[in-house]
């Protein structure tokens, strides 16, 4: 054979002759055929193979040479191709779901510069894919920096800075911005946190490609105590962004940030997701103009309103009610004025079909009239939200506080319901939860609800009588005073002794709270006698019921060691008391100490300077 020329691939090394050959591939794929013949009829048996000559290795010749040896399928790819498989394996880049960690981006690139040395395709593939070099952080090194946006081409950039740490020297984020600049028109995803005095150094947006913005000002207070936080956003300086630009936000997140709040909402479009924290307008923003983002923003995925104030107060609510669809919205929270804005926002959308976190959280109303209607009204139609949102939850509770507002909570991963009740008082608050979480809340629907309350609470009758109403509840949480006083807990015992109200004349009794499968007396010191009693009392019934009755686990622990921290002495419970509750039946785990790892000292020892008992 010749030399090779354009349409010839090679050489190969003939072992057999001693020289180099060349290969056309028309050549190359004919011997291919041949030899992948030649060894499928050897392993089925249809070529012999003479005798003696099993076992011996064969001549390494041309024929050999080609013969198909096992190739990593990833290898074969298109270079294109592989560079998008290798960027599958790199950790995502959602750039809203960021809390300003310094560590944000770094599992990023350190994954990046791990494909690079896996092989010098990959490292070439990698550095010759502009779209894996589009993160640039204040938290990488400089080079790093520099490299990245000399890879990256003509990508959109994702520019992010967290700011300082706690009692830790600013970053030089001049330094960074001024590296970054010159790439302004490709600023795509901006997030930076950054000092009220670090505004005077950003640009003036005007990037047709920026999609999300994402800034947080942090004001610190300690260094100029004497100005408020309004005072300091009025005296900085304003970011600047082109219209063109606020038409193409898709993602929006921007927290005290001082701008032209008036002029960005008439251009704000098509948005995805919209959250807003402590926007001080000075009177720029109306109520419409919110309204019409969000009828302008049908793709809305979220929404957060916290500490907005608006221009004017809205309109007959009732005007606008349900007259903005937004199929697509997944998480809602409202933590500003009840009555101005909380209720125009909620009146105005259609309940979306979907969501799944629900943030209600008014900051005030005029009178006690207008939150009453706020959550009996206006309330309403998101109350089968509510339940939707508790079915689907992993954790629920309802926390009772005497002297504020009362709480309903779930958690389902990031999702999930977080109502304050505002203006409304205890027990019309408990009647909400119970007519629309109760009905959902079933013990035969596996459903679980944990109630967490100081005892001053459940001492009062109307409250224990609503929460009867609730079979759901499986967990009871007392929170107990810390002085030497011992809390009245009689009304409680006694009714988790009692059977429910509607078997107590029965022959098959059902105990109240009959899904109740931990009780928590946190800090509980006053011995086990009246407790012993109630448990006794109530799995006395499982004698006669046809219900399941589930066991009780008991913790009276402490998170700090007696008489740490602690007014008063703990009773010492006899050993004959606490081996009566383990052997009754019902009763669970029992759990007495503090909660930390266990040391292996005695669990009471006798303080000779106090002359009392310490607990270990």
């Amino acid at each position: 054979m010749t030399q090779p020329n354009n349409d010839k691939v090679g050489p190969l090394f003939d072992a057999a002759n001693n020289q180099r050959i060349f290969l056309t591939d028309d050549d190359r794929r004919k011997l291919e055929m041949e030899s992948t013949e030649y060894i499928t009829g050897a392993e089925a048996g249809q070529i012999d193979v003479p005798r003696g000559q099993a076992g011996r290795e064969r001549p390494y010749t041309a024929r050999s040479a080609l013969r198909p040896t096992r190739v990593n399928p990833i290898t074969l790819l298109p270079i294109e191709l592989l560079g998008i498989v290798l960027q599958l394996g790199l950790p995502s880049l959602d750039v809203m779901s960021w809390s300003w960690s310094h560590q944000e981006c770094h599992p990023y690139m350190a994954g990046l510069y791990t494909l690079r040395s896996v092989s010098t395709l990959w490292r070439d593939v990698v550095d010759g894919t502009p779209s894996l070099w589009t993160v640039i952080s204040s938290t990488f090194p400089p080079e790093v920096n520099r490299t990245s946006l000399a890879r990256s081409g003509t990508y959109p950039l994702i520019i992010y800075s967290p700011g300082p740490r706690w009692r830790e020297t600013p970053p030089p984020l001049r330094e960074f911005l001024q590296t970054v600049k010159p790439h302004l028109h490709r600023w795509g995803s901006v997030a930076l946190r950054l000092s009220s005095e670090s505004v005077e150094d950003l640009p003036r947006f005007t990037s047709l490609r920026l999609d999300t913005l994402k800034i947080d000002i942090v004001i610190d207070i300690v260094v100029e105590p004497e100005w408020e936080a309004a005072e300091i956003l009025q005296a900085t300086k304003h970011i600047e962004i082109s219209d063109e630009t606020l038409r193409n936000i898709q993602f929006v997140d921007l927290s005290l940030v001082p701008m032209d709040w008036s002029r960005a909402f008439r251009n704000f479009r098509d948005l995805r997701s919209l959250s807003l924290d402590g926007v001080s307008a000075g009177g720029a923003i109306t109520h419409q103009q919110i309204l019409d983002v969000l009828a302008a923003s049908p793709n809305l995925e979220t929404l957060l309103f916290k500490d907005l104030e608006t221009q004017d107060p809205p309109s007959d609510p009732s005007l606008s009610t349900g007259r903005i669809f937004l199929p697509k919205l997944q998480s809602i929270t409202l933590m500003t004025n009840g009555l101005l804005l909380t209720e125009s926002v909620l009146r105005a959308i259609q309940v979306p079909p979907n969501i799944g976190r629900l943030d209600i959280r008014p900051t005030s109303f005029p009178t006690p009239e207008a939150a009453a209607s706020f959550w009996l009204s206006t309330m309403v139609p998101w109350a089968p939200v509510a339940q939707q949102i508790y079915q689907e939850s992993y954790q629920s509770a309802i926390r009772l506080i005497s002297d504020g507002a009362s709480h309903l909570e779930t958690y389902f991963d990031e999702y999930g319901l977080f109502i304050e009740f505002e203006g409304l008082s205890m027990i019309s608050a408990l009647l909400w939860i119970r007519d629309v979480i109760g009905a959902v809340a079933m013990i035969e629907e596996g459903g679980s609800l944990q109630m967490y309350s100081d005892y001053v609470v459940l001492e009062r009758d109307d409250v224990l009588a609503i929460l009867q109403m609730m079979q759901g509840i499986t967990e009871i949480s007392v929170e107990l005073p810390t002085g030497s006083r011992k809390p009245s807990l009689e009304a409680l015992l006694n009714v988790l002794a009692q059977p429910t109200a509607d078997t107590i004349h029965t022959t098959d009794p059902i105990p109240s709270f009959p899904g109740l499968e931990s009780l928590v007396l946190f800090d509980w010191r006053w011995g086990l006698d009246s407790i012993l009693d109630m448990l006794q009392r109530r799995f006395s019934m499982r004698s006669t019921t046809r219900y399941h009755v589930p066991d009780i686990d008991l913790d009276m622990s402490t998170y700090v060691p007696w008489p740490m921290g602690r007014e008063g002495s703990r009773a010492i419970v006899p050993f004959s008391t606490l081996k009566a509750l383990r052997e009754l039946d019902g009763v669970g785990e029992v759990r007495t100490t503090f909660r930390s790892k266990q040391s292996g000292t005695p669990a009471v020892i006798w303080d000779e300077e106090s002359s009392f008992p310490a607990w270990g």
